[in-house]
């Protein structure tokens, strides 16, 4: 079922036709509902009566099964406990109230984008949505991904719709990319390296593969400074969008946080029509064994114990790197450093199935290194050593396993000291 709010006024016809275009797609249910304030009941059979006459004409123009209800309380709060009660796929609002009301339906897109457990569509123009639900052209959707979680329960939801035109849109922020691939400088600031952007494009296609989405969806990335809500809105312009959507992990703790959340700013910024999808927890589900793992070593006793751990984890086909950081390429035989790594190869890998790259990396920072190398080679995982009782040891001391976790967009296998020794 949808449900869609509305005021009976005309700033209200958007999110009436949106709603009705989609329940006609999809084949779903709509329930119209308007909420009349605490001193408003003498309104209430006028309400009813004009509820019911659009729910007529709804039904005569779509061919769809249009329930009513009027509610009195606050918009918010009646629409969000209706929408709980009834079990409803998706919420559509108008972006604003009538000018009469507005002191109190202006605000009402935002809590509820806020608060709602189900998709919330903020309407602004209806008649592509009409023309799609009469077999028209398709819909032109513009999906924001921050490669996340919150991003990939909205892709799973529209990308299910029919007939949609899908694009994945990634802004991303120059300087921090080309810190990420360890590309040397000068770094760019207002655009990506080819090789940069490449990355980014095949980072983009993995995490969109690892969704459910049915559609086949064109790819963009776009550099950006400042707020990503702002380059999305600009975006969804520039391509012509018909519908922006954003996942919402709906920041509840302080409003502040919820003040400047990408959803709040994008329902106010983008021209088009907004559909904010908050993320929900999966059921639980054994997750695929990683087919690509870094090991890095300083070659101590400590740092060794990681490699027999990474490749126990790794997936038949797959492929484990064992790295080593030196601060000097040019001051040691890399040649020996790169016998020493394979030397940690289990003899027994290839016959599993398990293949094994080495390198020498050279780089001040270690944990950099890593991360660094880890992200070209997109590694589903990162396993070392945690803590090393050499203070000379470079790549193992805890200072260095934080520094991974911070920043690791993958998850990261910290392997303990043999607690014996």
């Amino acid at each position: 079922m949808i449900l869609c709010g509305t005021d009976l006024s005309s700033a209200s016809d958007p999110a009436v036709k949106v709603a009705a275009a989609l329940a006609k797609k999809q084949k779903l249910d709509l329930l119209l509902v308007t909420v009349l304030g605490e001193d408003e009941a003498s309104k209430r059979s006028a309400a009813e009566l004009q509820l019911e006459h659009e729910a007529g004409e709804l039904r005569r123009s779509h061919g769809i099964s249009v329930e009513t209800q009027v509610a009195q309380g606050a918009p918010d709060v009646q629409l969000l406990q209706i929408a709980s009660s009834r079990k409803v796929r998706l919420l559509v609002v108008g972006a604003e109230g009538s000018s009469g009301r507005r002191h109190r339906l202006g605000s009402v897109p935002e809590r509820l984008c806020q608060s709602a457990t189900a998709p919330v569509l903020v309407a602004r123009h209806a008649d592509c949505f009409e023309a799609w639900s009469r077999g028209g052209s398709a819909i032109r959707v513009l999906l924001g991904s921050g490669l996340g979680d919150a991003s990939g329960t909205a892709l799973n939801f529209v990308g299910a719709w029919p007939d949609i035109a899908l694009t994945v849109a990634h802004v991303a922020w120059p300087y921090g990319e080309h810190l990420r691939l360890g590309i040397a400088p000068p770094m760019p600031l207002d655009h990506l390296r080819p090789e940069v952007h490449h990355q980014l494009v095949v980072d983009l296609g993995r995490w969109v593969g690892e969704t459910a989405c049915k559609a086949a969806p064109k790819l963009s990335v776009t550099p950006g400074w400042g707020r990503i809500d702002s380059h999305l809105a600009q975006l969804a312009r520039d391509t012509e969008a018909d519908l922006l959507v954003i996942g919402n992990h709906q920041r509840n703790v302080a409003s502040r946080l919820w003040q400047g959340s990408t959803s709040r700013s994008a329902i106010h910024e983008a021209s088009c029509n907004v559909l904010c999808v908050p993320h929900r927890s999966v059921p639980a589900s054994v997750a695929s064994r990683p087919t690509v793992i870094v090991v890095p070593t300083d070659f101590s006793l400590l740092a060794d114990r990681a490699a027999p751990v990474a490749y126990s984890l790794l997936q038949e086909g797959g492929t484990l790197h064992l790295l080593h950081v030196v601060a000097d390429l040019n001051a040691v035989d890399t040649y020996s450093l790169k016998q020493q790594l394979k030397s940690h190869i289990p003899c027994d890998a290839g016959s599993r199935g398990l293949s094994s790259q080495v390198a020498v990396l050279e780089g001040s920072t270690p944990w950099l290194a890593i991360w660094q190398y880890a992200s070209r080679v997109h590694a589903d995982l990162i396993c070392m050593a945690t803590h090393s009782r050499d203070a000379a040891a470079s790549l193992v001391l805890g200072s260095q396993a934080q520094a991974i976790l911070r920043h690791s967009r993958v998850p990261v296998v910290l392997v303990p000291p043999d607690r014996e020794r």
